[in-house]
């Protein structure tokens, strides 16, 4: 009998992350866009993504800046914000992007870095409170777009999400950053309660 309520209790922590994953999804949909519909702003923004052992952005960062340089060049943003985490004086994730983004043409005058985007939370965070941004294009992948859409929306700031293209490179890359996105969610829900507090 004392196991029913340790199957119970593990379910629950289990289900609820997923659960939670399923819904935003849901609820995102519709906020989702390639870069040939997608609805004009004046800025977009960038997630970091990591950058590769010689320095450079790493593939699914690539995509990211490229699918920037895509909507930039459409006319339907005019700035772009690269927001990622400079850890070091050899780690400078947002110079990387800021350096890619030219070399994808776009201007360097068009272009900001936030070198505190340590997570997609600080990014928003940083976006509204640093950059006063109230509306954005969010530029990262389709299995990121839930979280960080959802963490804009509390922030208050009005967005639609641009899927970057992703090719599958390895699968097990692709599924350990689905199940990643279920703790990050409910991190999400952690980190906009204490911002409101």
């Amino acid at each position: 009998m004392i196991l029913i309520p340790i199957i119970l209790f593990f379910s629950v922590i289990v289900l609820i992350p997923i659960i939670t994953r399923v819904v935003l999804i849901a609820w995102s949909r519709h906020l989702c866009f390639p870069v040939q519909t997608a609805p004009c702003h004046s800025t977009a923004i960038v997630f970091g993504a990591g950058l590769e052992k010689n320095g450079q952005p790493s593939k699914v960062l690539m995509e990211r800046i490229q699918t920037a340089a895509s909507l930039y060049h459409s006319g339907r943003v005019r700035k772009v914000i690269f927001s990622g985490t400079n850890r070091w004086i050899y780690y400078n994730e947002p110079m990387a992007m800021k350096l890619a983004g030219i070399q994808a043409g776009i201007p360097e005058q068009d272009i900001l870095i936030d070198p505190d985007g340590f997570r997609s939370f600080n990014t928003c965070f940083n976006a509204k409170n640093m950059y006063q941004i109230n509306e954005a294009a969010l530029i990262t992948q389709s299995f990121h777009l839930p979280r960080v859409l959802f963490i804009a929306s509390n922030l208050g700031i009005e967005a639609h999400g641009i899927i970057a293209k992703h090719e599958i490179h390895r699968v097990d890359d692709v599924i350990w950053w689905h199940i990643r996105e279920i703790p990050a969610t409910i991190r999400a829900f952690w980190d906009i309660r204490k911002s409101t507090r």
